[in-house]
């Protein structure tokens, strides 16, 4: 556990990597470490994850991954992990949905923006073609 720091919630998808990308960004413009919640469904021990931390340019001072408690819910999972993490800022990626799937599907941003008891930055995934 670490005093104050960047907790990012991280999936190994385009919008778990844009996450992690501007959490790492924040981390370093704060002076502050990284933690990084591992939500992916990977049973790698958090593996993935950690390769993902070390392949940031340029890479945080210090960072920690954790792993989400298996079959615990991935909003649950991530802010219960922000008292522990010591988190001043929470950093999620997000993905475009049509209001019908909104309804349907629930937001987890959503979810996680109302749950949280720090600030929450929301980032989309970079659009391609």
């Amino acid at each position: 556990m670490v005093d104050v720091a960047v907790l990012v919630g991280w999936s190994g998808t385009v919008e778990g990597a844009a996450a992690l990308e501007r959490g790492a960004a924040e981390a370093l413009l704060r002076g502050l470490p990284l933690a990084v919640v591992d939500l992916s469904t990977r049973d790698d021990g958090g593996e993935a994850a950690r390769r993902a931390v070390a392949a940031l340019e340029p890479a945080p001072a210090s960072a920690q991954v954790l792993r989400r408690p298996e079959h615990q819910d991935p909003v649950d999972a991530l802010l219960d992990a922000v008292p522990g993490a010591g988190a001043e800022l929470l950093v999620v990626g997000t993905r475009r949905r049509s209001p019908v799937g909104k309804f349907l599907m629930g937001s987890t941003a959503q979810r996680i923006i109302l749950g949280s008891d720090v600030p929450v930055l929301v980032v989309k995934a970079g659009r391609e073609g």
